[in-house]
Parts: structure tokens; C-alpha cells; sequence
């Protein structure tokens, strides 16, 4: 029993400490000069110093125009990487937009038509989205720089053999856009189920459109990952009544800390869909159903 006050002493501090505490902190405070609160530490700028927050960088900005205006009913700039979406205010006398202090990244245009949607879509062949946002200096050919050299005939057939000769569950299989170098290449696959399948409600379509992206070691071409950018499965009349073009020249806009400039965009809104770029409906599509994206 000889230890049992020590251990009384111990509980008695673990418990009265904490409540203790900030009384101390609270007079000792009350008893340091007025000046000393309201200064900031030695060797720190306050606000509006060498410290203080950084306004917007103007470089880190898309602007443009779209023509003729009255075909841009609205727009926003999509980041898949990290699924963000900035809207985008289009002027409807000029066409002109501009968004501004964007977070670094690989920025998509999008703009609602009076026929359907206009879809922008990278087509850049990198091997990663992340890649831009290694500082240049440490950027080398394995990570951070973009694959060089000529994309061949060859290169091209092999992938094609690739996406539409393999024997998939889907009935139609498309290539939208097709772009590489002589290491990476990127294609945008469409991907139809338009005949009946187990599970079928009505007349039904599967419909789903793809960016896969290639890259060729010891001489042959291997599928490196895949990414679904759209996935439905609706009615196959409401499928077919829309209009969705899915375009490379309104893709890939690389933010990144190194920039001097703004980006410029200047594009042309063709009067409907164009049918080797996606569907050739005359409105846009539907809102998103469960399990679709």
C-alpha cells in the first residue's frame, strides 16, 4: 500500500493539468504589453508586406472567341483529371469568354449548341495527365516530356487492327480521333450496343465512348490505360435524337506554372454535329442516369 499515494498524486495531476492550463496561458498573456499582440513576430512580413497573399496570376487563363456567337449557348471548361468544372460567361454579341486564375491542369471546352453538345477532348499523346505539373527543370524523356518521333502508317494500322478487330460485346466500334508519336498514341473509341442483349429493357442501347492510350515497347504496341469519359444506356430513339461532336481542337488546354500567356481559343461552331466526330442528333443529351457518367 505504500505506492497507493503516489499513484493518488498522478491521477490527481493527469486530471487538474489540462484545466490549469489555459489559465496560465490566459495570464500570462494579459500581463504582455499591447504592442507585443498586435506586431508581428521578428524576420515575418505582416499583410500587405512580403508576406501577403498573392493576387491572381492573369497567365494562368483561357480566353477566346466562339463564332458565330449565337450557336454558343452556354460553355464551361472541364479538368477530368480531377473532375472540376469551371463555367464560362460567353459574351452573346461577340462570342468572346475568358476564365481566369484556373488551377494547373489539362482544361477542356465545352459548349452547349443549338443542335447538342461540342465536347472538347485531349488528344495530346502523354503517357500521364499529371506530367505538367513536374516543374520544367525536372521534367526528362521518361517523366515530364512529350513522346517525339514520327507516327507511321504502320503504327496507325496496328492500332486500328487493335480497336476494331477484337471480338467485344459491343455491336459497333468506332474511332472517333486518332493521334501519336512513334512511342504514344491516344485514340477515342465509340463503343455501340444497339442489337438486343440479356437484360434488355424495351429497345434499349448501350452506348459508351472511350480515350485509350498506347505505347509501344521492344517494337510492338500495348494497350497502357483507359479511361470511360461517357457511359448510357437510354432508349434507342432518345439516343438517336442526339447531337454530340466530340472535338480535339477544343482539348488539352495545358495550365501550368510556367506560363507567360494567357491560352487563346478561336473556333468555328459548325451549323450540326459533324457524323465522323460522334452523333448527329439535333439536341443535347440527357441528364446523367445511375451508373452513367
Amino acid at each position: 500500500m505504500p505506492r497507493f499515494p503516489a499513484v493518488l498524486c498522478l491521477f490527481a495531476a493527469a486530471i487538474l493539468l489540462p484545466c490549469l492550463l489555459p489559465l496560465a496561458v490566459h495570464s500570462a498573456l494579459r500581463n504582455l504589453p499591447s504592442e507585443a499582440l498586435r506586431s508581428p513576430p521578428a524576420g515575418r512580413a505582416g499583410l500587405g508586406e512580403a508576406g501577403a497573399k498573392k493576387g491572381p496570376n492573369s497567365a494562368l487563363a483561357i480566353r477566346g472567341r466562339l463564332a458565330p456567337p449565337e450557336r454558343a449557348n452556354a460553355a464551361f471548361l472541364w479538368e477530368r483529371a480531377s473532375d472540376r468544372k469551371v463555367p464560362v460567361a460567353i459574351d452573346p454579341e461577340t462570342g468572346t469568354f475568358e476564365a481566369g486564375d484556373l488551377p494547373l491542369g489539362l482544361w477542356d471546352l465545352v459548349v452547349e449548341t443549338p443542335w447538342g453538345r461540342l465536347e472538347g477532348v485531349d488528344m495530346t499523346p502523354i503517357l500521364s495527365e499529371y506530367d505538367i505539373l513536374i516543374p520544367r527543370k525536372y521534367r526528362t524523356p521518361d517523366l515530364g516530356l512529350p513522346a517525339q518521333g514520327e507516327f507511321t502508317e504502320e503504327d496507325r494500322n496496328w492500332i486500328e487492327r487493335h480497336v476494331l478487330e477484337v471480338k467485344r460485346y459491343e455491336s459497333r466500334v468506332r474511332i472517333l480521333a486518332l493521334h501519336g508519336t512513334a512511342d504514344v498514341a491516344v485514340v477515342l473509341v465509340e463503343l455501340t450496343q444497339d442489337e438486343p442483349f440479356v437484360g434488355e429493357k424495351g429497345d434499349e442501347v448501350t452506348w459508351r465512348v472511350e480515350k485509350r492510350v498506347y505505347e509501344k515497347k521492344y517494337g510492338g504496341w500495348a494497350q497502357f490505360r483507359t479511361r470511360v469519359l461517357h457511359r448510357r444506356r437510354v432508349p434507342k430513339a432518345e439516343w438517336q435524337s442526339w447531337g454530340w461532336q466530340f472535338e480535339p481542337a477544343l482539348g488539352g488546354f495545358a495550365v501550368t506554372d510556367d506560363r507567360t500567356e494567357p491560352i487563346v481559343v478561336e473556333f468555328e461552331i459548325p451549323a450540326a454535329p459533324a457524323a465522323e466526330k460522334g452523333l448527329t442528333g439535333s439536341r443535347s443529351p440527357s441528364p446523367l442516369g445511375k451508373g452513367e457518367r
